[in-house]
């Protein structure tokens, strides 16, 4: 059942239902629902709890790791290092302004050199105010990369445990919280839109309610209670 497979899958991994190759499933009579409903459950654990269902969900997992940022070197050595290279660039160019045809940059020249060597000069100087500015700053950006690569360590974490029995749990817990309060009374209305009829909630609240709530006001409270009562079940085993 590689469609059935791969549902199962998505699903568990990106937190909405996924039902491809299902288009028929309203057709089916509501007397037999819940015994399908009890089939279908059975089926999705007997899957995700085989090789197949990991390997997929530890490829999906690597490839949803975030790339995390690289640490700037904030050590004092890596510091003067860059700003010595940018300092001698500059001296370079002080003295390509010598040969200059330029009268203003060729007279400005001797003075910018002398200036410039001064500065490469007093890089080793432990009171050099410029490079405790520059570790200072690259320590700063150190402090919030890091905090950054933290955070995206603990949700990529959260969504995706090593272990893909607590995301499938974590998945019937909201399909508990997310069905339990439908309202199987809530009217509806018709309208059109670009030549289109559709039926829409009287109560615009529910309209901003996720698909998956939806979903389980279609399909109806028999339907649904037998969904929630087998994921109850499901639930208990981890308990």
């Amino acid at each position: 059942m590689p469609d059935a497979n791969r549902n199962i899958t998505n699903s568990v991994l990106r937190g909405n239902l996924y039902y491809f190759g299902a288009k028929n499933a309203s057709k089916i009579a509501a007397g037999n629902r819940a015994a399908l409903i009890k089939e279908m459950f059975a089926y999705a654990k007997k899957y995700s709890s085989s090789p197949d269902f990991k390997a997929s969900y530890k490829k999906a997992r690597e490839e949803a790791r975030p790339k995390l940022y690289e640490l700037p070197g904030a050590t004092p050595e890596a510091v003067r290092a860059r700003e010595r290279k940018r300092l001698e660039e500059n001296l370079r160019t002080a003295q390509e302004g010598l040969n200059s045809t330029n009268p203003k940059i060729k007279n400005g020249a001797p003075t910018r050199i002398e200036n410039i060597k001064k500065e490469i000069a007093a890089l080793d100087d432990p009171e050099n105010k410029t490079i405790k500015r520059l570790i200072e700053n690259e320590r700063s950006i150190n402090e919030s990369v890091i905090q950054q690569n933290e955070q995206a360590t603990k949700k990529f974490e959260d969504q995706y445990p090593e272990e893909p029995q607590l995301l499938i749990r974590k998945r019937l817990e909201e399909i508990l919280k997310v069905t339990g309060d439908v309202d199987y009374a809530a009217e509806l209305k018709d309208v059109e839109w670009q030549g289109k009829k559709f039926k829409v909630f009287i109560n615009p609240e529910y309209e901003k309610r996720s698909k998956e709530w939806k979903l389980a006001f279609r399909a109806g409270k028999p339907t649904t209670d037998a969904v929630r009562a087998a994921a109850e079940t499901w639930l208990k085993e981890f308990k």
